[in-house]
């Protein structure tokens, strides 16, 4: 079997930036990937050629992600190459030694990887990216979708928060998820944290890579259900589906606690075809 790529969408928010979210594939390896950039919560802008620290890794991952698995590699493997061969690359272009930055510069991603191996797909996934599958049992999620709603809940306290109270909490947060590996990262530890899932697949079935800005159509905004959002996709199409984001954003129904308001939305949709 093998990957049809319907399309991809990279809306990164706000107008005449390129955003923190990267999404990208390579038909012929069967791969599929969506990344997001968290958030810079420092001044120090390591890798200044780029829009930020989070857009600079986002690129680095999903540029690397281009060299794809060999046949027989285990998904642990390849990412502990690439994660190698993205921190060669930091150190060969940020502007203050790695080992210097202090932990809340150290750029993180969160993402989601498919790789279509014959009838068998294999998901490696870390943080807020999601997928969702199609088949004729249903829809099926892969991903932390409890993310989503402490995102909320994360938002709705840090909202209560002086903004200097709100940066020591985000700067803590960044530099303990760099000490302990929980995104893709610059650190030591992250593959021992990666999660996999495998999921047997048939021609016909439809796939959904997406960054946690699309999510939000589903939570915490539940504009959508899992099973609606992809008929409204297969129906109507991604730019569909990014509008009726922006719209709700806009709205007075969209004044749900987020700290950012309109984060950016990537997506890839795919069909599996024997």
């Amino acid at each position: 079997m093998q990957l049809d790529v319907v399309s991809t969408v990279n809306d990164p928010g706000v107008p005449g930036k390129t955003g923190d979210d990267r999404a990208g594939f390579d038909a012929a390896a069967g791969t599929a990937w969506v990344l997001d950039g968290a958030t810079d919560v420092t001044d120090l802008r390591p890798f200044p050629a780029c829009e930020s620290g989070a857009a600079w890794i986002a690129e680095a991952l999903s540029d690397r992600l281009m060299q794809g698995p060999e046949a027989g590699d285990a998904p642990e493997a390849y990412f502990a190459s690439v994660l190698a061969d993205v921190r060669q690359q930091a150190e060969a272009e940020t502007r203050i030694p790695l080992d210097k930055l202090p932990g809340e510069a150290l750029p993180i991603a969160s993402g989601i990887w498919m790789w279509l191996q014959g009838a068998e797909a294999v998901f490696v996934f870390m943080g807020d990216c999601m997928a969702l599958i199609r088949s004729a049992a249903g829809v099926r999620l892969i991903g932390q979708a409890e993310k989503a709603e402490d995102e909320t809940a994360t938002a709705r306290r840090m909202l209560a928060l002086t903004p200097e109270e709100r940066m020591g909490w985000l700067r803590q947060a960044r530099r303990m998820s760099n000490e302990i590996g929980t995104a893709f990262g610059l650190g030591p530890d992250v593959v021992s944290n990666l999660r996999t899932a495998r999921l047997a697949m048939r021609p016909g079935d439809e796939v959904c890579l997406m960054s946690d800005g699309l999510y939000r159509l589903i939570s915490p905004y539940a504009t959508h259900t899992l099973e609606s959002l992809m008929a409204d996709l297969s129906d109507k199409g991604l730019p569909a589906l990014i509008r009726r984001l922006r719209d709700f954003e806009e709205s007075p129904d969209g004044d749900i606690p987020r700290i950012k308001r309109r984060d950016d939305a990537s997506a890839v949709y795919l069909k599996i075809e024997a």
